[in-house]
């Protein structure tokens, strides 16, 4: 079989023009930013309006000198925590957090801090703003202790001093948001592979699907092979999903700016060429597993499990991004990186905690390269085997069969 670019390209306008006019289309082209806008945009309102309201935490100290030592490290806690000295027992402050003048309260005696363990009562079984509190008395109980075993004021504030420990690159030329963005673009971008090739891959699938219920495949044939078919639908189909990416990056970035400087993170020409270059290549290997599956199928509830498991092939390295992030360098995930369908996406986030060396960005873009070779050409053999089958879903085993060749 052989590509005839012209047949291809004339499918890939159709089925770009056919998509995009399409109601499902534009509206998860248009809903999904919009989700997240609105998601993120809630969270930051929310957390900003916890964040304002000040936490009243009653404290009943039944030591007698824990109150004092709780307060002096109020004056450099953040704001948002107000704390007040309970003397009348537990039963009232219980009374008070149940009507509202007070958020919480906790019990300061002898036992609580031989344990090291102190308990907030709240009247919210999850309270958003309890972790300043947490940190506040877990820093008084420190310097109490201390403060206990005849430490003087000042050397119990210089052992208690907090570290700031950074990780800076050995690269002395490289700002420190450079290298917060060499982690953070290529996660975005294998992020962006799963959510392209879900989303428009599947839209291929359903699409054949459509097209072998109405027997409209038996036309295109008709003018065109099955491999130029099926090379114009992975073609229209991909500049559709990068399409989608670059919308939502746009609108990610537009919002983002608003409220971050995100210039020091955005990648050099190079690394963006290296991360288009996955997501072109990793596109065309998975979306060439849903046209074949697509072709095989009698209707669309005839291949859930099959559709499933397709599906979680460029997620299992996501599934396992932090130990990738972690150790990029692991014998386990440089041989993933060399399996044909899932090396865009284990590359992309092995990026994220590693530079690859050169050597590496080789072997694993021409393994990619030959594996979407492979895959397009074994995926328009089975393409072309069951895209004419009517009457019957195509098994497993005959599939297997259509790849090799054999149609019988």
């Amino acid at each position: 079989m052989r590509i005839q670019l012209g047949n291809a390209l004339t499918v890939a306008r159709w089925e770009f023009i056919r998509t995009i006019k399409s109601p499902t289309f534009i509206i998860l082209t248009l809903v999904i930013p919009l989700i997240m806008l609105v998601s993120g945009g809630l969270s930051v309102i929310t957390g900003r309006a916890a964040a304002s309201e000040p936490l009243n935490l009653g404290v009943i100290d039944l030591v007698g000198d824990f109150h004092p030592v709780l307060e002096g490290e109020l004056e450099s806690a953040p704001a948002g925590l107000q704390v007040h000295d309970v003397a009348s027992g537990e039963e009232a402050a219980r009374d008070s957090v149940i009507a509202g003048d007070l958020d919480a309260y906790v019990i300061i005696d002898e036992s609580s801090l031989a344990e090291s363990t102190l308990t907030v009562q709240t009247g919210d079984r999850m309270e958003a703003r309890s972790s300043i509190a947490n940190m506040v008395l877990s820093r008084a109980v420190t310097n109490y202790r201390l403060l206990q075993m005849g430490l003087s004021g000042e050397e119990v504030a210089q052992a208690t001093e907090e570290v700031r420990v950074r990780t800076v690159s050995i690269d002395a030329d490289r700002a420190e948001d450079v290298w917060i963005g060499e982690m953070i673009v290529p996660m975005v971008v294998a992020m962006g592979l799963i959510f392209s090739t879900v989303f428009s891959g599947q839209m291929m699938m359903y699409g054949v699907i459509k097209e072998k219920r109405n027997r409209i495949v038996e036309i295109l044939l008709s003018s065109v092979s099955s491999l130029d078919l099926l090379t114009g639908k992975l073609l229209g189909f991909g500049l559709l999903g990068l399409m989608q990416i670059f919308l939502w990056a746009g609108i990610g970035l537009v919002v983002a700016l608003r409220f971050f400087d995100l210039s020091g993170i955005l990648p050099s020409v190079g690394d963006g060429l290296i991360y288009l270059f996955y997501f072109v290549f990793g596109y065309l290997l998975i979306a060439s597993l849903f046209a074949a599956l697509g072709a095989t199928m009698k209707d669309a509830e005839g291949g859930g499990q099959v559709q499933g498991l397709v599906i979680l092939i460029p997620m299992l390295p996501v599934f396992l991004a932090g130990p990738m992030v972690a150790s990029p360098n692991a014998l386990w995930a440089r041989l993933l990186s060399h399996i044909p369908p899932f090396i865009p996406s284990t590359v992309l986030l092995r990026m994220a905690g590693t530079n690859l060396p050169t050597w590496e960005i080789f072997t694993t873009g021409a393994m990619l390269m030959a594996s979407v070779v492979a895959f397009v050409y074994l995926s328009a053999r089975i393409f072309q085997g069951g895209i004419l089958r009517f009457e019957r879903a195509t098994t497993l085993a005959e599939a297997t069969r259509m790849a090799r060749g054999n149609t019988d």
